[in-house]
């Protein structure tokens, strides 16, 4: 599990040390803690569909007071990751984000979704499918669908299955 912290405005005021032992495990350096403090949340999010997703989530839970549990996917060229967020209030300031991993599997062959914003192809930001060709595709259970491709460049979006996901205020 790894979790930050952010205030009403949206900037992120605090990480665990989780936070930073994933980013360290991914190479990402710029992501760490102490990287990260003082930033909007929605400056590490790519696409306004994606942004406004995770403010509706903010809002209903400041709004309800209850948590809002996403379940989403974020792969790499070679493996499928399927996480859980849960996003909590703690005061009228405060919302704990966390992050865990709940398992993942391997991609054969690998496929590497590179993110492009001009870019013709869409990756939904939660369930990991690609819209190619003429549909929305799952590249661990439909790599086929992609042949020989093994990198694709593709834009952060929503399919159509996962709208119903975005949450409302009741």
């Amino acid at each position: 599990m790894a979790s930050i912290w952010i205030n009403a405005d949206r900037k992120i005021v605090d990480a665990d040390e989780s936070w930073d032992v994933l980013a360290n495990k991914n190479k990402a350096d710029e992501l760490s803690g102490n990287s990260i403090k003082g930033k909007y949340i929605t400056s590490f999010i790519k696409g306004d569909q994606i942004r406004m997703f995770l403010d509706a989530m903010i809002t209903r839970v400041n709004v309800t007071e209850k948590p809002y549990v996403l379940h989403y996917r974020c792969d790499g060229p070679h493996k499928a990751q399927f996480m859980r967020m849960m996003v909590s209030k703690e005061n009228d300031d405060l919302f704990h984000i966390e992050h865990d991993l709940i398992k993942s599997e391997k991609i054969r062959p690998k496929l590497l979704l590179k993110e492009d914003a001009n870019a013709e192809q869409k990756r939904c930001a939660v369930c990991g499918r690609v819209n190619f060709k003429d549909g929305w595709y799952d590249a661990l259970i439909n790599r086929k669908i992609f042949g020989t491709v093994h990198e694709l460049k593709t834009k952060s979006s929503i399919c159509p299955d996962c709208e119903d996901k975005i949450p409302t205020e009741n």
